[in-house]
């Protein structure tokens, strides 16, 4: 049995439903920090929030979890979010989850569907002799809010199984690449399964025959609703394959590095818009063109730094920065590190 994302690529940054914002605000907030620091410079308001169906750029969030995990990272900050992200705050995905009929038919779901919730990851969904197993991959390089980010998946879905069930699922091991971080022994029996640290993926293994239960509120014809209501959302991001978000990220990956990414201005002209509507269209996606411009520096940065044939000036040049203390701001902005400092850590 294997399941995982439709072959179809979406695009670049359909957005992350606004609700899971809301809720690191509120969880920072519980451990005693300021959450409206999070949201600080960002065009972001709890007002706009908490609109219905609103949808936030990948790039907004991943700065608030940076400024997050700075405020309260020490205190375990992925595993508690995980704790707080309960099934029904998933809308339709949620409770297709609840309703299926066993728990390996509500991983299927969220196999099938993560990209709604987490444009930002891969999950695969196997099995391996009698353990079911699902593993978490990055679409690109998280940084250093993969860790956030992979406690965060991985540790929800062991609470989402838990909260199906009743009770935790017995044998369950989450995996994780990274080392045991220092606040584990505060906050390792808060999660219903066994942590296991430098392992090769990150994964979710649990017994297969506890993934043939049936949830408490199994019920097929709210499970075929809620399905039909994921499937009207994954066909509307789908649909964007060939948004103009989608376009202009194939022209930057076709610019040769050395070469200066173009200006709006080039840019819609070369889509055959006028610069007006290019923002609009643009803007219709809940996307704006300096964001996808960084995101291509930033994957260029990442690749050129771990390649290691060029020096940090040399980077900064084939990027385009005149200046190279002005790129090593963007790539702290981006990474939460310096330049030097990231390269060192993987060489």
């Amino acid at each position: 049995m294997t399941s995982g994302q439709p072959k179809k690529r979406l695009p670049l940054n359909p957005g992350v439903p606004a609700i899971y914002l809301l809720l690191l605000c509120d969880v920072v907030r519980g451990l005693g920090h300021d959450d409206g620091t999070l949201l600080q410079g960002l065009d972001v308001t709890r007002a706009g929030l908490l609109q219905p169906d609103a949808r936030v750029p990948v790039a907004i969030c991943h700065t608030a979890c940076r400024r997050a995990v700075a405020l309260a990272g020490h205190q375990g900050l992925g595993l508690i979010y995980a704790r707080a992200l309960k099934v029904t705050l998933h809308g339709p995905l949620g409770m297709m989850a609840l309703s299926s009929p066993s728990v390996g038919a509500a991983i299927d779901a969220a196999a099938r569907y993560i990209t709604l919730r987490a444009p930002f990851l891969t999950v695969r969904h196997e099995t391996e002799g009698d353990t079911a197993v699902i593993t978490f991959e990055p679409r690109w390089d998280l940084g250093d809010l993969e860790v956030f980010l992979l406690e965060v998946m991985l540790v929800s879905l062991a609470h989402m199984a838990e909260q199906l069930l009743g009770e935790p699922v017995a044998g369950a091991q989450i995996c994780f690449r990274s080392a045991p971080p220092p606040y584990l022994a505060a906050q390792a029996d808060s999660v219903p399964a066994l942590l296991c640290y430098e392992q090769p993926a990150s994964q979710l293994r649990a017994p297969l025959a506890a993934f043939d239960a049936a949830p408490r509120l199994a019920d097929p014809a709210v499970a075929a609703l809620a399905r039909e209501q994921c499937e009207q959302e994954f066909r509307q991001l789908a649909e964007g394959a060939d948004s103009v978000v989608e376009q202009v990220a194939q022209q930057l990956r076709t610019i040769p590095e050395g070469v200066p990414l173009p200006a709006l201005e080039q840019m819609a002209a070369t889509l055959h818009l006028s610069s007006r509507t290019f923002k609009r269209r643009l803007q219709q996606e809940q996307a704006n063109y300096r964001d996808l411009l960084e995101a291509e520096l930033q994957q260029r940065a990442v690749r050129l730094l771990s390649e290691g044939r060029l020096g940090i000036t040399e980077v900064a040049y084939q990027l385009g920065y005149s200046d190279v203390s002005n790129f090593s701001r963007a790539f702290r902005r981006w990474t939460g590190k310096a330049p030097r400092q990231w390269r060192s850590e993987r060489s």
